[in-house]
């Protein structure tokens, strides 16, 4: 796709199905601006290799795509069943569900977390194979299993997820596998972290205290798929760089009832606190199969643009399903659709919430004086990026253009609302830097001599130092 064809991002997981060059690039030219590894699945060979290609693919396109890695987290799932067939749990019985490592059957659900019975209590619930099959505990017996009711029957197989609503296990936010993997995804060129299963802020906090003794430019993406994550959300944000509303386990514990809305609440709070956000799981889910979209999904898609989201995500439709290029370009489609439409809210979002600085004051002047002015597009030049993330979340419609000298920093920002991101070279001196990266905007034939142009730089080119905003007319002063 152009540049400026669409505001809202896409984020595609690579797999089976995607992990091809030739794949890979046709995702890209289709609207793609991620590419996410998912963590849970894949050995480290496969993923260096994996971003080998993307890099090998984007370089010869001479465009920039940022890489998520996403870890597995502390998923609880059952054990083997006999053969690893399907089992099925009839409604109204009473089962066993331990953590000795037996078989699972109709009767007895072995799952792979050792405290069951001094965490979990009479009268809670538990989810097996996303809520497919759902018991409330009615007691414990003396070898520490617990006796639970069915309350809803189904089928379930080997290593299925287990979820416990509502219920603080201890197990640690990060694994040993994760930690493994943190170790190889510090070293490849990655821009985005996502913690799986966040509870509390404690859980970013102690992930950041690892990244940064080794690297200080990589994001954190943290997972909202829990109830209590959802209603900690602000201390979350706190210290995240961003979320992502992983709906299928949230769906799971918070019950689909309330998802739509919570996403809704988890978008806005995001967006206030100026955080990226990403709606993810099961958008365009009937494209594992099908080239075409049901009416329900383009609906979902719509909601979360007009939510105001950053970006959204393909998962299963573009890993392993039969027409990942096809999903991308009806996903992108969509946007554009629903970018052309009156329900996207064009007022500035109010950040009021954000830590104040003369940056901040900037972009929205930058703001207020470009829609005076028709909607001229708005430079930045930044360092760090943060500049530029600000500017996005005040959800400015026409172009914004981000120059930076840092790799890193242009990748970043592919994940940003509304954010076209350029490498460029900083010197010293502002008004050649800011012609220089004029002569970008004409060489790509964005902007045409004569037009105006809103700028947003420092009077000197070292980080945090962004203190001017001038309009200015391509190819004069």
């Amino acid at each position: 796709m152009k540049a400026f064809d669409k505001r809202v991002k896409i984020v595609a997981t690579i797999g089976p199905a995607s992990g091809s060059s030739s794949v890979i690039r046709d995702l890209i030219q289709k609207g793609v601006n991620v590419f996410r590894l998912n963590f849970s699945h894949g050995d480290h060979e496969t993923h260096r290799n994996t971003i080998r290609k993307i890099r090998s693919v984007t370089d010869r396109l001479g465009v920039d795509v940022a890489v998520l890695a996403d870890l597995q987290g502390p998923k609880i799932r059952t054990r083997a069943t006999e053969g690893n067939r399907p089992v099925e749990v009839k409604t109204g019985s009473l089962v066993r569900i331990t953590s000795r490592n037996v078989i699972s059957d109709a009767t007895v659900i072995s799952v792979d977390y050792g405290k069951l019975a001094k965490e979990v209590g009479a009268g809670q619930q538990i989810m097996i194979n996303d809520g497919a099959i759902r018991l409330k505990v009615t007691g414990i017996g003396k070898n520490g299993d617990l006796i639970a009711k069915v309350l809803s029957g189904g089928e379930y197989a080997s290593h299925k997820g287990v979820n416990f609503p509502d219920v603080d296990l201890s197990i640690p936010s990060l694994t040993r596998k994760d930690r493994s993997d943190l170790d190889f995804i510090l070293k490849e060129d990655i821009q985005f972290i996502a913690l799986s299963f966040v509870r509390k802020a404690q859980d970013v906090i102690s992930l950041r205290k690892i990244i940064e003794k080794k690297r200080q430019d990589i994001k954190i993406i943290a997972k909202i798929e829990k109830p209590e994550a959802a209603r900690a959300i602000d201390s979350i944000l706190d210290h995240t760089d961003g979320i992502m509303v992983a709906r299928g386990d949230l769906g799971v514990e918070a019950t689909p009832f309330t998802v739509p809305i919570l996403q809704k609440e988890l978008i806005l709070h995001a967006n206030a606190r100026a955080k990226l956000v990403i709606v993810a799981t099961q958008m365009l889910e009937s494209m594992i199969q099908h080239p075409l979209p049901t009416r329900a999904e383009s609906t979902d898609v719509a909601n979360a643009i007009i939510d105001g989201t950053d970006a959204i995500m393909l998962s299963g439709e573009t890993a392993m399903g039969k027409y990942p290029g096809e999903a991308v370009a009806t996903m992108a489609q969509i946007v554009q659709e629903t970018e052309k439409s009156r329900f996207i809210n064009h007022d500035m979002v109010d950040l009021t919430r954000n830590d104040r600085s003369a940056a901040h004051a900037l972009c929205e002047a930058a703001v207020w004086a470009g829609r005076d002015l028709g909607g001229i597009p708005l430079c930045v030049f930044t360092l760090s990026g943060s500049t530029a993330l600000y500017l996005s979340k005040l959800h400015y419609e026409a172009p914004i253009i981000a120059f930076s000298p840092e790799n890193q920093v242009v990748k970043m920002l592919s994940l940003a609302w509304n954010i076209t991101a350029v490498p460029l070279p900083f010197i010293t001196d502002i008004e050649e830097l800011h012609t220089s990266g004029e002569a970008k905007m004409l060489e790509r034939k964005w902007v045409k001599r004569g037009d105006f142009i809103g700028i947003i730089s420092g009077t000197n080119s070292i980080r945090g130092a962004t203190n001017t905003f001038r309009i200015r007319k391509v190819g004069g002063v």
